[in-house]
């Protein structure tokens, strides 16, 4: 899977060599025009511009060193099918008006949201594979996997 700070990194390193192909062009047009303008017969470059060509290759050798592998288109299109099952789970504690237990609402709910009336924190919504309790957490910790968990009561899931 390509860890999210790699594809950061070459999102602002795309950036800058963006802004250096546009800071090169630049400086070339304006080197030309002062070849023109003096009527010269070669066109002198600043070393500033050497400079910024140096400063291009480099973002390209490090941009090829970081290109994502075959493997991961595949492991970023599972990340965002979690990332949308994670999303429906912390969804699970709304009001029919879409906020949040406990959140401001100020419709049929009154002033503060009282959350889905069908899963209560503590309301069982499933089980584990091995007889786990899948239960509806608390506000505060429902950002936490282990909280929408609870063990399986002594003896096993048919006690």
């Amino acid at each position: 899977m390509t860890d999210p700070v790699i594809t950061d990194l070459r999102r602002e390193l795309e950036k800058a060599r963006d802004a250096l192909a546009a800071t090169e062009k630049h400086l070339a047009r304006h080197a030309e025009m002062n070849a023109a303008l003096h009527c010269a017969e070669r066109v002198m470059y600043s070393p500033l511009h050497a400079k910024v060509h140096a400063a291009m290759t480099g973002v390209d050798h490090a941009l090829a060193r970081t290109k994502p592998g075959p493997g991961d288109d595949q492991a970023a299109e599972e990340s965002r099918r979690d990332s949308a099952l994670v999303s429906v789970l912390i969804d699970l504690d709304r009001c029919v008006h879409g906020r949040h237990e406990g959140d401001d609402c100020g419709t049929t709910c009154g002033f503060r949201s009282k959350g889905n009336p069908h899963l209560r924190p503590g309301s069982v919504i499933g089980y584990g594979r091995r007889g786990d309790q899948i239960v509806m957490p608390n506000r505060d910790d429902k950002h936490d996997p282990a909280a929408w968990r609870r063990p399986a009561p002594t003896g096993g899931p048919d006690a």
